[in-house]
């Protein structure tokens, strides 16, 4: 095989998921904005260039690897997409590589541009990426494999982005990246329910491969109720945030979200399945990960 068919490209990619990446991006420029009227420059726009390449490497490297780590053999060849559709494994992890380098040679880029803070942050990130599945003990193995993804998505992301917004005028403080972590908690959160909820679906198919999830310990059921609670949460920060002046007044319209999804959310509590009830959870999840930011931008042009 020496080339991807687009459908092949799309599930091994995972591009469409994507485009969530740039709505974390955009509530770092938000928050920027809101906070100190900060406008955009060149490196804010390379930044996207790298999370959308590097967002392609992770992706199928995770594929990659979990082919390669699997024991389940029904799982190799029915469930992943490397060996369903009989994919060369060398031409998967070249072009894997080939991702790798271009982001790595935009994030030089980037830091020589900038200065070593981004640096420091990106070499935590690309860690924390490319070590999720790579190892004897990957990270998707580990019980803390929810926590590490949604910080490393949900905050590290946001925070990069507010920096390359305001470095140029501002000297960055602990205080500053502590309320930035307060404000796009709503997203790690989400994050972390997310994989939570993939998790709890694949809890089977992970024993068999070896993959000791937070889902191992604590249980489908308290796996589930943990995913609720946190869901709850949520939607309490998000008025607090306003309360405490973290926040524009828009944000408090993802309030009219919350009887819908709740609703929604009961099949899940019912019954989990990775074709039926996780897509519910995705969309209720993700449904607050793009119109938060949205919000938050549209607030913080009439702050």
């Amino acid at each position: 095989m020496k080339q991807l068919t687009f459908k092949q490209f799309w599930e091994l990619s995972e591009i469409y998921t994507a485009p969530l990446n740039l709505f974390i991006i955009l509530l770092g420029y938000a928050i920027a904005k809101f906070q100190l009227n900060s406008s955009l420059n060149p490196e804010f726009f390379l930044f996207i260039l790298i999370i959308v390449m590097f967002h392609i490497t992770v992706n199928v490297f995770n594929h990659y690897m979990d082919y390669r780590n699997a024991s389940d053999e029904n799982y190799k060849q029915h469930t992943n997409i490397i060996g369903r559709d009989h994919l060369d494994l060398r031409f998967v992890r070249n072009f894997y590589l080939f991702n790798l380098i271009i982001s790595f040679i935009l994030g030089l880029i980037l830091v020589w541009r900038t200065n070593w803070v981004i640096g420091v942050l990106g070499v935590i990130g690309f860690y924390i990426g490319l070590f999720y599945s790579y190892g004897r003990r990957p990270l998707n193995s580990l019980p803390i494999a929810e926590a590490l993804t949604g910080t490393a998505s949900g905050f590290f992301i946001t925070v990069v982005s507010y920096y390359l917004a305001v470095y140029q005028t501002q000297v960055i403080t602990f205080a500053m990246i502590g309320k930035v972590f307060l404000i796009s908690l709503p997203l790690v959160l989400m994050m972390f329910n997310n994989l939570l909820a993939n998790n709890t679906c694949d809890l089977e198919e992970d024993i068999e491969n070896h993959r000791k999830t937070l889902v191992y310990y604590l249980g489908k059921p308290a796996a589930v109720k943990l995913l609720l609670t946190i869901y709850v949460f949520s939607f309490i920060w998000l008025a607090i945030l306003v309360i405490t002046d973290l926040a524009p007044w828009t944000v408090l319209f993802l309030l009219f979200l919350f009887p819908k999804n709740w609703q929604s959310l009961k099949k899940y509590r019912t019954l989990q399945d990775k074709k039926t009830t996780f897509p519910i959870v995705l969309k209720a999840m993700s449904a607050i990960m793009v119109i938060y930011p949205v919000l938050y931008f549209i607030g913080s042009l009439f702050a």
